[in-house]
C-alpha cells in the first residue's frame, strides 16, 4: 500500500509542477524573445518486488518532473519603426551585464539608452549593460544618425548545446556545463549550419504557442485528478484491511 501512495503522491507533486510551468509559459506569450519550457517526467528509484524470486521483479516509486528543458523555436518577428529595437533571426543571444558583474543571455531585443558619467549606454530593460563582441558595453553616440548602424555594435553570443542553458526571469539565461561557454559570432555569418542575423527597428515576439499549452493544460489535470485517484483507492483498501482485523 505505501508503495501506490507514494506513486499517487509523486505524480499529484509532478503535475502540479508541471502546471506552474505551463502557467509561467501562458503569462509570458507576450514578453519578446521568450522561449517557454517544456516538462518531461522521469521514474523515480526502483527497488526489487521479490528479493528470492528468481526473475527478481522491479517496481517502481512514482515519477518525478526534470529540470526545465527549453523550446528554442524562432519567434515571429514584428516591425516596431523604434531604432533601439533589435530582433535576432536564427541562432544566437544577446548578452547583458548586470550591476553585480553577471553576465546572462537573452533573445529579447527591447533596449534603452542609459546616461552615465556623461556617457550613453546602452542597456537592457532591467538597466543591464548590452555588450558588444568584445564583452565590454556599448556606448552609443548622441548622434542620432550615428546610431542607425548599431545593429554593428551588439555582440551575438552562441554556446555549444543552447538547449543546456538555464532559463531566469525576465526572457534571461544563464549557462551551465552543459551548455558549454559562451563564443562570440559575427553576424552575417554561419558557423556549425548556424546563421546569425540581427534585424534593426524589430523584435522577436514569445516562441509560446498558446494552443498547444492549452493543449498541455488538459493532459495535466488529468494526469494529476488520477494521481489523485491512487492516493484515494489506496487510502480506502487501508481503511478496509484495518477493519478486517
Amino acid at each position: 500500500m505505501n508503495i501506490s501512495f507514494y506513486n499517487g503522491v509523486s505524480g499529484m507533486l509532478s503535475s502540479q509542477e508541471g502546471m506552474n510551468r505551463i502557467s509561467h509559459n501562458i503569462a509570458n506569450s507576450n514578453t519578446a524573445g521568450f522561449k517557454p519550457e517544456k516538462s518531461e517526467f522521469e521514474s523515480l528509484l526502483y527497488s526489487r518486488m521479490a528479493v528470492n524470486s528468481p526473475n527478481a521483479p522491479m517496481t517502481g516509486h512514482g515519477v518525478r518532473i526534470s529540470s526545465p528543458g527549453v523550446v528554442m523555436r524562432q519567434g515571429a518577428v514584428i516591425n516596431t519603426g523604434r531604432i533601439m529595437d533589435f530582433a535576432l533571426m536564427g541562432d544566437g543571444f544577446f548578452a547583458v551585464k548586470d550591476a553585480n558583474g553577471e553576465i546572462k543571455y537573452t533573445r529579447n531585443g527591447n533596449f534603452h539608452v542609459s546616461v552615465e558619467g556623461g556617457k550613453n549606454y546602452l542597456v537592457s530593460p532591467d538597466g543591464s549593460h548590452v555588450l558588444n563582441f568584445r564583452g565590454k558595453p556599448v556606448q552609443i553616440s548622441s548622434d542620432k544618425d550615428d546610431r542607425q548602424n548599431l545593429a554593428d555594435e551588439i555582440g551575438i553570443y552562441d554556446f555549444p548545446n543552447p538547449f543546456g542553458l538555464v532559463p531566469q526571469s525576465g526572457a534571461m539565461f544563464v549557462p551551465t556545463e552543459s551548455s558549454g561557454k559562451a563564443e562570440a559570432v559575427q553576424i552575417g555569418k554561419t558557423k556549425n549550419d548556424r546563421k546569425y542575423q540581427v534585424i534593426s527597428g524589430a523584435l522577436e515576439q514569445s516562441a509560446v504557442e498558446l494552443s498547444d499549452e492549452m493543449v498541455n493544460v488538459i493532459i495535466t489535470q488529468k494526469n494529476f485528478q488520477l494521481s489523485a485517484k491512487v492516493v484515494q483507492t489506496s487510502d480506502e483498501m487501508e481503511q478496509i484491511i484495518n477493519n478486517l482485523r
